[in-house]
């Protein structure tokens, strides 16, 4: 059986895995992405993962990555989760070390490809796909135009819809962005804000049961979600969204509530379903993955 190798590349880890073309995971490898020590130190872990995976029956790699992508060339346009990565020829670099294809495009699309592949978006003509990890991805499919990309590489880029005018600061320069606010990192933004201490995000959940300011900054992503969602159903119509991320792993103590305030908020809220990706950790790699095959002929 035909395989390639699916790589995400996160803001912390990478996580790469060997798939064959029933999207079945064979091995996997998950290495510290030290995004902080810059482009280079990621390309090398890259490298490190890929040579880790390598067999002589792997036909091509492809690779999730956060940012403005043109994936026809492998160029990242714009990144603002790892220094250096905007401008870099991801495909070109990493085919100077190796003998097959390499293709790239963005990490919300690849997980966005895995759900509408094997997930829970399969069936949907139409759907957008959000990704509450670290920071809001987003990836907006319709089966006439398939994966919208936008002119400039920019389009499906629902993390930086302002949904607070004159807000947070953003990574990208804006101010208000919706990633600062429905993302795992926005519920330790609201704990300091509420509390004047730093936690992260598993501390702060696990101890929501007992603090009050620990329940109200889930229960502001919560209501924030909601607002989201009403603009995602009345600028898209979807038949779906498709709620997917490392945060989602959480959602028992926010699903519901985001549901009431979408319903509350929206004006014509029915219509568009609302459902938990199938694929968690491994979404990324296996849309990298399906991408491969895609780019090499095999659909």
């Amino acid at each position: 059986m035909k395989q390639v190798i699916g790589i995400d590349i996160g803001g912390t880890k990478i996580n790469s895995a060997v798939i064959d073309e029933e999207g079945n995971v064979i091995d996997k490898y998950r290495i510290q992405s030290n995004a902080e020590d810059g482009r280079d130190e990621v390309l090398k872990r890259i490298r490190i993962s890929i040579d880790r995976l390598m067999t002589s029956e792997i036909e091509g790699i492809g690779i999730g990555t956060a940012g403005f992508i043109d994936s026809e060339k492998g160029i990242v346009k714009f990144a603002g989760n790892i220094e250096g990565w905007t401008g870099l020829r991801l495909k070109e670099e990493l085919e100077k070390n190796i003998s097959i294809p390499v293709y790239v495009d963005n990490d919300a699309n690849i997980a966005a490809l895995c759900e509408k592949w094997l997930g829970a978006a399969k069936g949907y003509s139409s759907f957008v796909m959000l990704t509450m990890g670290t920071g809001l991805g987003g990836a907006i499919y319709d089966h006439k135009m398939g994966f919208w990309q936008g002119a400039n590489f920019q389009g499906a880029e629902l993390g930086h819809m302002i949904l607070y005018p004159e807000g947070r600061l953003c990574t990208c320069t804006q101010h208000g962005c919706a990633e600062k606010y429905i993302a795992g990192s926005a519920l330790s933004i609201n704990y300091q804000e509420l509390t004047g201490k730093e936690e992260t995000g598993p501390e702060i959940i696990a101890k929501i049961e007992k603090d009050q300011a620990a329940k109200d900054s889930v229960k502001r992503i919560a209501h924030d979600l909601g607002l989201y969602l009403a603009s995602i159903k009345n600028i898209f119509d979807p038949e779906g969204v498709v709620i997917g991320g490392g945060f989602i792993e959480t959602k028992e103590h926010w699903w519901d509530e985001a549901i009431v305030q979408y319903k509350k908020i929206c004006n014509r809220p029915e219509g568009m379903e609302i459902t938990a990706a199938k694929f968690q950790n491994d979404a990324g790699v296996i849309g990298a993955g399906k991408l491969a095959f895609e780019k090499l002929g095999y659909k």
